[in-house]
Parts: C-alpha cells; sequence; structure tokens
C-alpha cells in the first residue's frame, strides 16, 4: 500500500492486515496534519504505520525536504493519506529512517481510525520533562462551512493550566462561547456569523479576569479557523499563548497558516455614577462605536436588574479599550432598544485607564429648573495609586442648581480652601494647592471637617463635622442635588472612598453627608 501525500510525496509502506487495495492500488484517502504543542519539546519528525503492524513508513516531514522538522508552536499543512488507524512514532529530524524513536518515546498506539475523507490533526501536547505527562492528541477536524458563516473551535493545549472559558469581548462585556474547557479537550465547531474587528478572550472558569486575549479578532465568512491554547504559564520561553490557525485556508509549503495572536489583555477600569437627582434608577448599554450594536444591559447582564439609583456609584469593572458610543437606559427595560436620554457617543477607553463615567445635570427642566444643566455623561479620570503614607482628595460639583463653590478643610473661621471656583461639571483648580492633571491634591491623612461655600463667600452652604482619609486612601467629593425649585434631593456631598473594597458586589463604598 502507499500513502500519497498532496505534496507529491510518495511513502511506501506496509499493509496491516485487512487492507484490500481497490482497483487501480486506489484506497480511500483521509487528511491527517501534526500540531507540535509541547512546550519545551524539541522539533519533531514522525513516521506512520498501519495500526499494529510495527511497519512504520517515512520519517514523513524529511522525505518531503523539511530537514529540520517541526518546531513547537508549528503545525503541518493536510497530508493525505489512506483511511485506515494508524500508529505514530516520533523521531529526531534528520533521521535516517524510523527505527528509532525520538528520545526513546513509546509509540502512540491509541489514536482513532481515520474513515474515508476524514480530517484530523494529531497534536504532540503536554511537558516531555514536566509535570503534564507528554501525550499526542487525535482531533477530527471540520471541512466544509456554510455560505456566508465561519466555523471557530477551541482546543486546550496548555498544560498546567486550568479549565477555561473563552469568549467574545473580555471584562464584564464577555460573552461566553466555550465554558469550562479541560486540558486536551476540544469543543465541536461553532458555526457563527463572521468576526469583525471584535476581541476573543480567555479566562479561567470560575473567575472574571481575563487571562489573555486576540485584538483584533477577525475571520471572514467562509472560514474554518481553530484556537489552540498553548504554552506554559511558567514557561518564559514558550509563555501562555493563542495560536490560531485558519484551518481552510491555502497552506505555506509543507505548514498551516497558523500565527501566535495571544497578548496581555488591554482593559480599562471603569465605574458608573448616578448623579442626576431627578433621573430614575437606569441601566446603561454599551456599542462599539459606530456599530449601532448595544447588545444587552450591562448591570442586569451583572446580575443587578434593579440598574443603578440616585446617587449610587458602581465598584470599578473591566472593560476593553476601545471607542464606546453609551446608551442609558431605565433599570425596567429589558433590552437596548430605546434609550431614555440621546445616546452619548465616542467615549474612548484607552489601555490602563481607570476613569469614572457619571450621568449629571437633570431630565426635567421645566419651571424653576429652566436654566439648570441638561443631562449628559461627564467621564473623569481617576488616580488609582497614592504615594506611600500619603491620602488623596478630589471633589468634583455634580450640583445643577448650585452656583460655582469652594470645598476646603475646616469651617467658619477655620476653614481653609482647597478646591477654589469649582463650577458644575468641573473638578476643581487649586487655591495654591498643588493639584494633580485628574484635579487630585496629595496630603497627609486628613482628620478634620470639610466645608463647602458659595465661591468667595464667607460664610459655609455645608459642613462635613467629620473626614477620616487613612494613609493611602484615596477618595472623590462630589456636590450633589440641588435642582433648582426642587425639595427633594437637596445640597449635600457623596464621599466615596475610592480606594476602598465594594460594598457588596456592583457598589462603591460612598457616603451621603450630612
Amino acid at each position: 500500500m502507499k500513502i500519497q501525500t498532496s505534496l507529491g510525496l510518495v511513502v511506501s509502506m506496509v499493509a496491516g492486515a485487512g487492507c484490500t487495495p481497490m482497483q487501480g492500488d486506489e484506497m480511500p484517502t483521509a487528511r491527517v496534519r501534526v500540531a507540535h504543542l509541547s512546550p519545551g519539546a524539541p522539533a519533531v519528525d514522525f513516521c506512520l504505520a498501519p495500526a499494529g503492524s510495527g511497519e512504520f513508513a517515512g520519517p514523513v516531514l524529511g522525505a518531503a525536504g523539511a530537514a529540520d522538522g517541526l518546531s513547537y508552536g508549528n503545525v503541518t499543512r493536510y497530508l493525505d493519506v489512506a483511511a485506515m488507524q494508524y500508529d505514530v512514532r516520533l523521531v529526531a529530524p534528520g533521521s535516517a529512517d524510523c527505527a528509532t524513536s525520538l528520545g526513546g518515546l513509546p509509540d502512540i498506539t491509541d489514536l482513532p481510525e481515520l474513515t474515508a475523507g476524514a480530517s484530523a490533526t494529531i497534536a504532540a501536547e503536554g511537558h516531555v520533562v514536566g509535570t503534564v505527562p507528554f501525550a499526542v492528541k487525535a482531533y477530527l477536524d471540520d471541512a466544509t462551512v456554510a455560505f456566508g458563516k465561519i466555523k471557530l473551535r477551541f482546543i486546550h493545549a496548555s498544560p498546567g493550566t486550568p479549565n477555561v472559558d473563552v469568549g467574545l469581548g473580555g471584562g464584564v462585556a464577555f460573552t461566553p462561547v466555550f465554558t469550562n474547557v479541560a486540558y486536551a479537550a476540544s469543543n465541536a465547531y461553532l458555526e457563527t456569523t463572521p468576526i469583525q474587528h471584535g476581541e476573543l478572550s480567555a479566562r479561567l472558569t470560575g473567575t472574571a479576569t481575563d487571562a489573555i486575549s486576540v485584538k483584533p479578532a477577525r475571520i471572514e465568512a467562509g472560514t474554518i479557523a481553530t484556537a489552540f491554547a498553548i504554552g506554559d504559564a511558567v514557561n518564559p520561553h514558550a509563555p501562555l499563548d493563542v495560536l490560531l490557525c485558519i484551518d481552510n485556508a491555502a497552506p505555506t509549503g509543507l505548514l498551516s497558516e497558523c500565527k501566535a495572536v495571544g497578548g496581555a489583555p488591554e482593559r480599562a477600569r471603569v465605574r458608573i455614577a448616578h448623579l442626576s437627582p431627578d433621573a430614575p434608577a437606569v441601566d446603561i448599554c454599551l456599542a462599539e462605536a459606530g456599530s449601532g450594536n448595544y447588545g444587552q444591559p450591562l448591570l442586569r447582564s451583572l446580575g443587578a436588574p434593579e440598574g443603578l439609583a440616585y446617587p449610587q456609584v458602581t465598584t470599578y469593572v473591566d472593560l476593553p479599550t476601545r471607542a464606546y458610543d453609551v446608551r442609558v437606559i431605565l433599570a425596567t427595560a429589558t433590552g437596548c432598544g430605546a434609550g431614555a436620554v440621546p445616546d452619548t457617543q465616542n467615549i474612548t477607553l484607552t489601555p490602563g485607564l481607570t476613569a469614572t463615567v457619571a450621568a449629571i445635570g437633570i431630565i426635567d427642566r421645566s419651571g424653576a429648573a429652566a436654566n439648570d444643566p441638561a443631562f449628559r455623561l461627564r467621564v473623569l479620570a481617576d488616580e488609582p495609586t497614592v504615594t506611600a503614607g500619603r491620602t488623596k482628595l478630589r471633589f468634583f460639583h455634580a450640583s445643577p442648581g448650585t452656583p460655582a463653590v469652594d470645598v476646603g478643610l475646616g469651617y467658619a473661621h477655620l476653614f481653609t480652601r482647597v478646591f477654589a471656583n469649582v463650577s458644575f461639571g468641573q473638578t476643581a483648580p487649586s487655591n495654591g494647592t498643588a493639584l494633580s492633571t485628574n484635579g487630585y491634591v496629595e496630603t497627609a491623612p486628613v482628620t478634620s471637617a470639610v466645608s463647602a461655600r458659595l465661591a468667595n463667600a464667607t460664610t459655609d452652604a455645608l459642613t462635613i463635622p467629620s473626614v477620616n482619609l487613612a494613609v493611602d486612601q484615596i477618595a472623590t467629593a462630589i456636590a450633589i442635588g440641588g435642582k433648582t425649585g426642587a425639595h427633594a434631593n437637596p445640597l449635600k456631598v457623596l464621599l466615596c472612598l475610592d480606594s476602598a473594597p465594594p460594598k457588596g458586589r456592583l457598589l462603591s463604598t460612598c457616603i451621603v453627608t450630612p
């Protein structure tokens, strides 16, 4: 019998028991490719034998002109072979024959039978020397895809990495596609619409933090693709990565079209603040800028169907970095079809950004509130670090009916102005006190009253009798309420301890005072 590869390679082999040549010495064929996914293992070549025969032929790659064999992170092209069950022997590149296996590794004799027309990937996985035993695993591949669709599957081949979830997007915008995938396991192909400018992320099952991502992820219609998790989180020479193979692409020489595409997830940490005193409870929907695809209500997807009420502030959550359009919806809405106010477009989140997206202003501007600022979103860049032994404080003016204010430490004649002449929607210029770009003052720990008064006035409008900001703490004081002509929600201060653990699962630690 003969194995005829699509390279024109002909390898003479001895037929196993029960193999009867067809007319013209032609046998039904299958397609096989070999993937080297064992981190730390040297390059390999391989030989094939009909199962149980011991009659190995090859080395296959050497006979095809690839004297260096197959190195880690590479996958051969599909080779046409006679349809049957095979044993595999790994040999050193450059071997003259199949007599000696690589490093004394045993032959692989438990592979499934390849039926006529089948396609398969034979993957070398695990550690040659390490905690996860070296093994060869066969995965059956799909070769067809519906018109206008793509097929995507995930194979977990990263030794030592626990079960993982893989999905679209990332952070709190993560939508699971393959869940609880164990090492050496594969999912069936998912046939779906093409992925354009998207992101694929992987995280340990049961966690909310992405370990690795593929961005941008672009898979065109008609594509069949396999994403392999490869590498080892503790191996700097073969780190955790994603090897994306386009299974039905034209090969390059002896290799399939595969590329290492994983990277550290690029995320921004964002929280949402409801500071509009006459707005009902809300949720928000996010869409990639200009796409119009708003997905699902964010807070509802996080297990908070009641949404965010005034004056609540969420804890920080991770979001993929990109430009977003933001739609504010009523918390009672179950979908993102209708916004409660006009959408806010093109809010850009950059890698490493920590930010507060604040809903400020009012919805009903009739009567006495006619001149109050209208409802809108304001993005504040936050600072997540503070010098050791110091504390940070920032003031934000979000009281729509209140003129510009001064804020400082102490009260009455003991008042020391820190934030001067701060108008609605702004953080503060200082009164001779050095502030950071984002409006923070870094100082010694604070144990004092904090007061606010109209800009340049000599009497306090309100006083918080005792504010204690400890070492290494970061806080934001926010003027809230005070819609003109309204008795509900009068002027107060919302003091948020930005660096404190969240209150409950979803909310930042904030206190309304006095």
